[in-house]
């Protein structure tokens, strides 16, 4: 499973996501879903608790409800402002990908070292966390590149997911026509 982190420091992105899911509801954990819904050949959906426990079984989870997060409400309005300036803040590291979103959106870019290629070249790990909308989350977020070097490239991703959860890519038609590798028509 891949992590992230710097020196003693190793988070799943799903450890991630759950824990900004986590500061956004004041520091009670909303439980994380890792699929939304599946449906039969016939469209009938599956029912949400047996989806769970398939998920949870496979990923070996034993414990679905995590203890709050015991934080002073100041540190915690602390870190969301801090989180928003990110995006929302000309010299915020998320600006630049934000600045003419639709919805204000808490975040947090970050790189992470994780050793030395074969050539002895840093390996740097790139991430964004964040949430949406900032004054009524509804999604949390974690993206992680290997070696994509900077938050920034990740964020960017991030965005693009929001806007479709949000609804508000409009209407995308896509050309599904199979084309040769090549260019050339058969």
């Amino acid at each position: 499973m891949r992590q992230f982190g710097q020196s003693d420091n190793d988070y799943t992105p799903i450890q991630l996501v759950r824990y900004i899911a986590m500061l956004v509801n004041g520091g009670h954990d909303p439980g994380v879903s890792i699929v939304k819904e599946v449906a039969d050949v016939n469209g009938n959906k599956v029912n949400s608790d047996e989806i769970q426990s398939y998920v949870d079984k496979r990923l070996g989870i034993t414990t679905t409800k995590l203890p709050d997060i015991n934080i002073d409400p100041k540190n915690l309005q602390a870190i969301l402002e801090g989180m928003k300036d990110v995006t929302t803040d000309e010299q915020g590291t998320a600006y630049s990908v934000f600045k003419n979103f639709n919805i204000e959106v808490g975040g947090k870019t970050g790189s992470a070292e994780a050793g030395k290629d074969a050539k002895g070249k840093d390996i740097v790990n790139a991430w964004f966390a964040g949430f949406a909308p900032y004054n009524d989350p509804e999604i949390a977020i974690v993206v992680s590149v290997e070696n994509g070097q900077h938050g920034v490239y990740t964020a960017e991703v991030a965005r693009d997911i929001m806007t479709a959860y949000f609804g508000m890519n409009g209407d995308i038609t896509e050309d599904r026509t199979a084309q040769p590798a090549n260019g050339q028509q058969n």
